[in-house]
């Protein structure tokens, strides 16, 4: 496994400035012992920039495998939930190649004193999971959505929020 992660956001929960990529290498060789030889890489990145409370958040995700060796089903990527193709379950895309893209926006609607206070915004998603595990899962480019509330707690980041995927997801 190697890892690279460059992080220059300014936020975990709630980034108003600044960005991170990271870059996963994932290598499984029967001749050290694995059940299976296959590779898998992913790539990531996002960026914030703010203008006064007006916060613009852009993410993507790309990834598959290293080789012609297709990925075992426990490795495959899970995908969907709220904000990784808004309107879908958790985890309901499966497959062995993911690109996805993501275009947040979010206004400061409440400055908090200890935390970082609450939002309001909307994000616009375009995904897609290639060589899907279970045939007739969605597949091809897929656009999805979100309204949301959200407010920075002593126990991390709460949204409330609806999502909405092509096809009535």
């Amino acid at each position: 496994t190697a890892r690279l992660l460059l992080d220059r956001l300014d936020s975990v929960a709630f980034p108003r400035h600044g960005w991170n990529a990271s870059v996963n290498l994932y290598n499984s060789s029967t001749s050290l012992g694995a059940d299976s030889s296959y590779g898998r890489w992913d790539a990531e990145g996002v960026a914030a920039v703010t203008y006064g409370n007006h916060t613009f958040n852009f993410g993507m995700k790309f990834g598959g495998p290293t080789s012609a060796d297709p990925l075992p089903v426990y490795n495959q990527f899970q995908w969907g939930g709220f904000l990784q193709q808004s309107g879908f379950k958790t985890g309901q895309l499966y497959g062995e190649k993911l690109g996805f893209g993501r275009m947040m926006y979010y206004h400061r609607i409440m400055r908090g004193t200890f935390l970082e206070g609450a939002y309001g915004g909307f994000s616009l998603e375009a995904g897609k999971v290639s060589n899907p595990l279970v045939p007739g899962s969605p597949d091809g480019l897929l656009k999805s959505g979100s309204l949301f509330i959200a407010s920075d707690t002593p126990l991390g980041p709460a949204y409330l929020g609806y999502g909405r995927a092509q096809g009535g997801f």
